[in-house]
């Protein structure tokens, strides 16, 4: 061990250290707020990003007026990438694309593959032991005693390590006790991981008590979460074959770049890998050890002194985050579980440059003994290759703002003795789901391959433009429902101006003469709105790369377009609307949408390839016009002659059901334009013969109700007549009278005594003589109907 002094980091405090304003070389750009343009604004906005090494907005100079570098964090490969990953990197992306395709920088974007960790070590080890494990029962017609113990064994050790340490549960007859006194959901704000521990458990243990109702098959599945750590405790120190590390990352690579190519992500400028990088690394960690702030522990590992370089008067520690400095659990974290306790520091807060390895763990051979790399070294050795003592750029998520990015910036400066490596800390927001940091504990874990299952890439891509890239995003119904609105008056504006266009050409294909003088409507739409939006989306790109505020402008812009249209009628303009839809059609390509070619939109996703979906509405135009000019020549001879009804059915037929089937809608005008031709994908026209199929069940219902309406009528009618035919003189006397009188009067036939004799009342009679006027009037009508 180093006889070095131990000191520790200074208690973390919210002060940032100072950040100093880069200065590009060869450029007269001071780096003011902002700059005078007199001829189209008072003030020009100049590009300001929100650096996590300040907290605030600050302008952006990069070093090189060629060239922008910029690093960013890549992924961790041992397991699917999940909806975090999506928003990070899609985020990134979007930035990406602003700097490059609206800003004009030309950027060097490296990414690296971190493909040796202590994750990775574990998963792999696990899954090729459980593989191992599963061999000897493969092929078994029932579950065994020696399984059965096995899953036992490893049930009780589970509990042992992820229950016993914080509850009173020894093994699982008192988990099952216990389990049923806890509130769970109280229980997982203290300690989030207990509902998948518990779900591991319960599920194990049905499987352990009930093994007949089990496949062999279907038990290891259940049992595998509980097995997996026993085998590794048991035999994860014999595994030497170092490809089970490597085909493990590289499977997790590979499913990691099928999912940025899914979600429409750049690829990097250049891509680096850990294992790669092992001499490189080696190297670094030398040189830091050399000018004095590292140094080796007795069993071949090499730690930074984060306290001596906090002390040091050149140099700050902890500059993102310094009120983390002495977060022991974050520390921890970011050390890796295979790790923890590690003996010889000089003090907890150093952190691993070269980890010695144990038995069963990738090794690379080095001037300390065999061993690999710290986490946090990777990333400073695979960016300086290709920015050297300084970046513009670097990014990552939040979460690993401390202590990860903080210790890249700490030995990076301690190797180059400098004071600034990185220039702009970018980082993205936290995700959460409803409210809830996603967590497979929560169950609500969701893998990119489940997200695009359920959205479209498009729709993912909207949704993280919806919030600005450095705030949490809250993946949450009420998001959702924007991203599907937004989305929905896209769609229908690009559909739109397509259509408008396309009518527009057809008419003069025959010759039509039409006006391309500017109304003052026009002139305000494209030298007073459209300007303003311009004005707003560059605004909004300068301001922090604001998406959501360029987002709405674009929307904005859509509702004031739409208004012109459905006010000018048939005296639209169609250049002014091309121009609008190419500028939304630029701003969402900058964004990282897939546009057509004609620049009228984006490229509906089933269509593969921007060139597939011009071309398919080229070829299938000629034969839809032919189709609507018979349609709308038919409604005109129609409205003309007797049976225009049926020729309208017809007609209506042929929009609501035979185009629909083809893809096509019609839309109807007035002032005798004709319908207006539009094209479907997939959904809109599943969503339109769905509105048609209920539109038609509403019309059955009506018409079912209808005719049970003139049934009821029909019998109350024949009801009538039967009742009609009766004389007023016999009616006391059958039907419901029947039994109740004895003497009626022979000139009306009014009842006049009751069957026991008595007297009708006055009361009761003058109810019968109302009864027997009813009928009078009923029975003579009845006559004289059949008298006719």
């Amino acid at each position: 061990m180093s006889s070095e002094q131990s000191t520790i980091p200074t208690p973390g405090s919210n002060k940032q250290p100072e950040w100093f304003k880069p200065v590009t070389n060869n450029s007269t750009n001071t780096g003011d707020d902002n700059n005078v343009d007199s001829e189209q604004n008072p003030v020009t906005p100049v590009l300001k990003l929100y650096n996590s090494l300040t907290r605030s907005k600050v302008p952006f100079i990069p070093k090189s007026s060629d060239e922008v570098t910029w690093y960013s964090c890549g992924p961790t490969v041992y397991n699917s990438s999940h909806m975090g990953h999506a928003r990070n990197y899609v985020t990134i992306d979007m930035n990406r694309r602003i700097l490059q395709d609206y800003f004009g920088y030309n950027v060097k974007f490296i990414q690296n593959v971190t493909d040796i960790d202590d994750k990775i070590i574990i998963r792999a080890r696990q899954e090729y032991l459980f593989e191992e494990f599963s061999k000897d029962f493969t092929g078994d017609d029932k579950v065994n005693q020696i399984l059965i113990k096995k899953a036992s064994e490893s049930l009780q050790n589970y509990i042992e390590k992820n229950i016993q340490k914080t509850y009173p549960v020894k093994d699982s007859s008192e988990f099952k006790e216990w389990v049923k006194k806890i509130d769970v959901n109280e229980e997982k704000l203290k300690n989030p991981k207990l509902p998948m521990h518990i779900k591991a458990i319960e599920l194990s243990l049905h499987a352990i008590e009930n093994p007949a109702n089990y496949t062999i098959d279907k038990f290891l599945e259940s049992t595998k979460d509980i097995v997996v750590p026993l085998l590794d405790k048991e035999l994860g120190s014999t595994i030497t074959d170092p490809t089970i590390f490597r085909n493990t990352a590289a499977f997790w690579e590979n499913n990691f770049d099928n999912d940025m190519k899914r979600l429409n992500v750049l690829p990097p400028t250049i891509t680096t890998r850990v294992s790669e990088y092992i001499p490189e690394i080696i190297e670094f960690v030398e040189k830091i050890i050399a000018n004095g702030f590292g140094y080796q522990t007795s069993d071949g590992s090499v730690y930074f002194n984060s306290g001596k370089f906090d002390k040091d008067p050149n140099h700050d520690y902890a500059k993102l985050q310094p009120w983390n400095k002495g977060d022991m659990d974050l520390i921890e974290d970011g050390e890796g579980s295979l790790s923890a306790n590690a003996g010889g520091k000089l003090n907890p807060a150093d952190f691993a440059l070269w980890k010695s390895s144990k038995p069963g763990e990738p090794f690379w051979d080095s001037p300390w003994g065999q061993g690999r790399p710290g986490w946090h070294i990777e990333c400073s050795v695979m960016a300086s290759d290709f920015v050297g003592e300084s970046m513009d750029i670097h990014s990552g998520g939040i979460d690993l703002a401390f202590p990860h990015h903080d210790n890249e910036l700490a030995q990076s400066e301690a190797h180059f003795g400098c004071k600034q490596w990185v220039n702009y800390f970018l980082h993205t927001g936290h995700l959460h789901i409803e409210g809830q940091k996603m967590s497979k504990s929560l169950k609500n874990f969701i893998t990119i391959d489940e997200a695009l299952e359920k959205y479209s890439s498009r729709q993912l891509r909207l949704c993280f433009a919806l919030v600005q890239w450095n705030n949490p995003l809250d993946f949450k119904e009420s998001l959702l429902q924007e991203v599907k609105n937004s989305e929905s008056t896209l769609n229908n504006f690009f559909k739109n101006i397509r259509a408008l266009k396309s009518d527009y050409e057809h008419k003069i294909s025959k010759g039509e003469l039409i006006s391309k003088k500017l109304s003052i409507l026009e002139k305000n739409l494209i030298f007073k709105d459209l300007k303003r939006i311009e004005r707003q989306v560059n605004s909004s790109f300068c301001d922090n790369l604001s998406t959501p505020l360029v987002i709405r402008s674009i929307l904005e812009l859509i509702a004031i377009t739409n208004t012109y249209i459905s006010n000018v009628g048939s005296e639209i303009r169609i250049e002014p609307l091309l121009q609008i839809c190419q500028f939304i059609t630029k701003i969402l390509r900058v964004l990282g949408f897939n546009m057509r070619q004609d620049n009228l939109g984006w490229l509906e996703e089933e269509d593969g390839d921007v060139g597939s979906a011009g071309n398919k509405e080229d070829i299938i135009m000629p034969y839809v016009k032919v189709l609507s000019n018979f349609r709308d020549l038919v409604r005109k001879v129609a409205i003309n002659k007797e049976d225009y009804k049926i020729l309208l059915e017809t007609c209506d037929e042929i929009r609501d059901k035979d185009l629909i089937e083809l893809n096509i809608s019609l839309d109807d005008r007035s002032d005798n334009q004709g319908a207006l031709i539009k094209f479907l994908n997939n959904g809109e026209k599943l969503e339109l013969l769905r509105q048609q199929e209920e539109k038609q069940k509403l019309i059955e219902a009506k018409l079912a109700k209808k005719l049970q309406q003139l049934k009821l009528k029909e019998q109350e009618n024949l009801i009538k007549l039967e009742k009609s035919k009766v004389s007023p003189f016999e009616m006391f006397k059958i039907n419901e009278f029947k039994d109740l009188y004895s003497e009626w009067d022979n000139e009306t036939g009014l009842p006049v005594k009751l069957i026991n004799g008595e007297e009708v009342t006055k009361s009761a009679k003058k109810k019968l003589v109302k009864l027997y006027e009813q009928q009078k009037k009923l029975h003579d009508e009845y006559l004289k109907n059949q008298s006719k």
